[in-house]
């Protein structure tokens, strides 16, 4: 029986992340060279669904995120090993996506290292908690949500935000995270200018 249970548990998180897979893929399909998304709507619009989780559910899923968005707002190191016992497992796979190629981090150390940097070096990170979209399935829940990244430098720049969670006990923990930039990518021809003119395109933690 706990075998079929733990097998039931990995099937459903396997459907989630693969769902949430697909999800991002249909993010990255609708937007080209352009700000607006192929077939989508206004980001007030894409929220105003919240989700399919139950009222308690839910309730539980945005304590974590809270917890998670309170870490990015103190953005203080000295305190991530806190921080990642409180919202990760440290059993079980974890993953991170940041909004640069190269940001593919695994494991309960490489994670922490990585979101520690990000207080250290990123903008001041805020994601929209009330209004997040949170479904369930049993024992797993995915939260899909926008927020912005500013600097003192510039504006702040707008970001998507998704996450896969598992239940621990009383505790949502996070599984899988996604940090996506919502505005549009660079034409080439910006490209281009920008790297006559002695630019670059702006990179994580130096825009």
């Amino acid at each position: 029986m706990a075998a079929n249970s733990r097998l039931t548990r990995s099937r459903v998180l396997v459907s989630a992340l693969f769902g949430l897979g697909l999800a991002t893929g249909g993010f990255l399909a609708g937007w080209h060279l352009s700000r607006r998304p192929i077939g989508g709507g206004s980001l007030e619009h894409n929220l105003s669904h919240k989700g399919d989780a139950q009222d308690q559910v839910r309730a539980a899923v945005l304590v974590s995120l809270r917890a998670f968005q309170s870490g990015y707002s103190k953005r203080n190191p000295a305190i991530i090993s806190s921080f990642m016992e409180q919202l990760f497992p440290k059993g079980g796979d974890i993953l991170l996506l940041g909004t640069d190629s190269g940001e593919w981090i695994e494991g309960h150390q490489r994670v922490g290292d990585f979101i520690a940097n990000d207080w250290r070096y990123w903008g001041d990170v805020r994601i929209d908690v009330n209004n997040a979209m949170v479904s369930a399935d049993n024992d797993v829940a995915w939260v899909t949500t926008v927020g912005t990244v500013g600097t003192g430098s510039s504006s702040a720049r707008a970001i998507r935000f998704a996450a896969v969670l598992t239940r621990s006990e009383d505790r949502w923990l996070f599984r899988h995270i996604q940090f996506q930039w919502e505005d549009r990518p660079e034409s080439l021809a910006e490209l281009l200018r920008g790297s006559m003119r002695g630019g670059s395109p702006a990179l994580r933690g130096s825009d």
